[in-house]
């Protein structure tokens, strides 16, 4: 009886002694998982041009901006805390606009604005216009005939003009703006990723796969999307330019939502004061959102050709990077 209590005890310590080993083999692989994630994308960073490493610094500041913005402010956006039109000072590091609110404390909360809708944009339009491209492109058919003719009526019609019908009939708010901006968005990532999507089903390993029995479904999800990501990802980038720009432009036309601070309403508000440009006035509330717009852009900017240059290796061969 001893012996098989103490048989037993020994076996619940082995197994114990087992199952601490596999959690810290487990975490182990994590931890190595984690550090070929960091490596990869170290790598990644030091392909890029100067211009391109900028751009991901500018990138990360706005980020920041916009995350601590409650840290770095010293007054909320939306609260008249001083005198109208008080110039730049120690209370207000940017001023105030015309009715006592803060200048700097709008910009970093507008950079939240900027960043939520350019991301929202560009993630539904780019993955869910790439899933479709994907779909019908692998499907062929009926469905992908159907796709490619709203697609091509999709692009053929003018985008801002419609954005700024549609916005004026639904009301301005930040769901509406999103909705329309993915609207006219979801087109041209749907076209290239069938496009790329035509390309790869014709190689010989993709014939061979289905040949043995393989479902659509991993198809699309170990083969074929793995190889369209890198342009989805370049598109994402561009998308969200185009998503900033077209908010900028709605709010600027004063279809934006009135509730929020976005670097495209205050712009709004500060052209809609007569006299911004005979006064000192437009120094410190029209150019600090002008200048933040178009740094934002700039660093997407170089960002998204250095990324092409890096994902695309075919762009590389054609023009010899």
């Amino acid at each position: 009886m001893i012996k098989d209590i103490t048989a037993i005890e020994k076996a619940g310590i082995l197994s114990y002694i087992q199952a601490f080993i596999h959690t810290v083999i487990q975490a182990l692989n994590q931890a190595l998982n984690i550090s070929k994630v960091t490596h990869s994308i170290a790598r990644t960073f030091s392909k890029f041009s100067t211009e391109g490493k900028i751009g991901v610094f500018g990138i990360v500041c706005i980020i920041l901006m916009a995350v601590f913005a409650p840290v770095l402010t010293n007054h909320p956006p939306q609260k008249i805390t001083g005198d109208s039109l008080e110039p730049p000072g120690p209370g207000h590091i940017l001023g105030t606009d015309e009715l006592g609110m803060d200048i700097w404390s709008q910009i970093c909360y507008g950079a939240r604005m900027s960043l939520t809708i350019g991301l929202a944009v560009a993630f539904a339009a780019g993955f869910g216009g790439g899933a479709l491209g994907i779909l019908a492109g692998y499907m062929g058919g009926h469905i992908d005939q159907g796709l490619m003719r709203v697609i091509d009526v999709t692009m053929a019609l003018p985008s801002f003009p419609l954005l700024i019908v549609i916005s004026a009939f639904l009301g301005p708010s930040i769901f509406n703006v999103i909705f329309i901006l993915v609207l006219f968005s979801w087109a041209k990532p749907a076209r290239i990723a069938r496009s790329q999507t035509l390309s790869i089903k014709k190689n010989n390993y993709i014939i061979a796969a289905r040949n043995y029995g393989a479902n659509p479904f991993y198809m699309l999800r170990r083969h074929i999307f793995p190889e369209v990501l890198p342009v989805l990802l370049v598109l994402i980038i561009g998308i969200s330019s185009h998503a900033i720009i077209a908010e900028t432009g709605l709010a600027f036309l004063g279809l934006g939502d009135p509730t929020s601070k976005s670097w495209g309403m205050m712009l709004n508000h500060a052209t809609g004061f007569r006299s911004i440009y005979f006064t000192p006035y437009w120094q410190w509330w029209l150019l600090p959102p002008l200048f933040m717009l178009i740094f934002l852009l700039l660093c997407l900017a170089f960002i998204s050709r250095d990324m092409e240059k890096v994902l695309d290796p075919k762009l590389k061969l054609k023009k010899g990077f």
